[in-house]
């Protein structure tokens, strides 16, 4: 008898793998990816914990600095005292009180001006004595310190409002501001830091 040759059913035929979707790959485990630590030595000293303790937190500040696209100032801390000293004098280095385009506009606005709050380093000594002078002289000192204030507060306000003006917002409040432009009005200008970019009588 002669046999009839059937055709393969679909589910005899042998289907192509087809690689799953997905990175083709078991995850690995933590520590097949980070490797094997070595051992971690105890610091036997003191001054071992300590140089240990530096180095981690520098190297920590380090990578928060780079995570936020800014620059360390391990540079300005490197330098000598004379280095530094002058680094601040020529605005090279700012110390964080000194930092912003309003404290910037601060400083520019008193080195270019003529003020009460400049000889109020020579009312300050006053103010002392003249608790031994009478109730008269001690009431018109401390009219005086009162104004300085007062000046203080109303150049906080001009300068703040400078600053909205020119930069859209200004950094800090008008006696913040204020206070940061008299401690700096009263000092004479070859103390002052930053050094003063302007000379007297200039337009800023």
């Amino acid at each position: 008898m002669k046999l009839s040759r059937r055709a393969p059913e679909p589910a005899d035929i042998e289907e192509p793998s087809v690689p799953a979707e997905g990175k083709g790959r078991p995850t690995p485990k933590r520590r097949e990816s980070t490797g094997v630590r070595g051992p971690v030595t105890a610091p036997k000293t003191r001054k071992e914990a300590y140089a240990r303790q530096r180095t981690q937190a520098k190297q920590t500040k380090q990578t928060r600095a780079a995570a936020r696209g800014g620059a360390t100032t391990t540079g300005a801390r490197d330098m000598t005292p004379a280095q530094r000293r002058m680094a601040l004098r020529s605005g090279e280095v700012l110390s964080k009180r000194d930092q912003g385009a309003t404290r910037k506009l601060a400083r520019d606005y008193v080195d270019s001006r003529r003020l009460v709050s400049n000889y109020f380093l020579v009312l300050f000594p006053l103010l002392v004595i003249s608790q031994f002078l009478g109730p008269i002289v001690s009431a018109i000192t401390l009219a005086v310190a009162i104004g300085v204030v007062g000046e203080w507060w109303l150049i906080g306000r001009r300068i703040r409002a400078l600053a909205i003006e020119r930069f859209g917002e200004a950094q800090g409040g008008n006696m913040s501001i204020g206070f940061y432009a008299g401690s700096r009005a009263y000092l004479p200008r070859r103390w002052r830091l930053p050094a003063p970019q302007v000379e007297r009588g200039d337009a800023v």
